[in-house]
């Protein structure tokens, strides 16, 4: 066998199973698509969490407040562009779901 096929050989393998790996973003099976699930779920649990405990704070009922914060954690789930956004969400975007969810009251 040619030095060049024993080198090409070994080199295709390894680039076809890095690619495989990869996955993309949306697939739940690839590294990053689990990670993005993982950190939505995440993220919307903590979020109605948090606004449910502010909203209780600032004198709301929970029993008010626990849907509006799952309507802002849905409606901002659509509209975030990723993790950074889901950090520090853009004051128009909350502006947006609380129009939105407030509306629906």
């Amino acid at each position: 066998m040619p030095v060049r096929s024993r080198l090409l050989v070994p080199l295709l393998l390894a680039a076809t199973l890095a690619l495989s790996a990869c996955g993309s973003a949306d697939d739940e099976n690839s590294l990053t698509g689990a990670f993005n699930k993982s950190f939505d779920e995440s993220w919307n649990t903590e979020f109605v969490a948090g606004c449910v405990t502010e909203s209780k704070k600032a004198g709301a009922p929970e029993s008010q407040a626990a849907p509006i914060c799952n309507c802002l954690a849905e409606e901002l789930g659509k509209t975030l562009d990723g993790i950074s956004e889901k950090m520090n969400p853009p004051e128009a975007k909350l502006e947006a779901a609380t129009d939105i969810c407030l509306g629906n009251i």
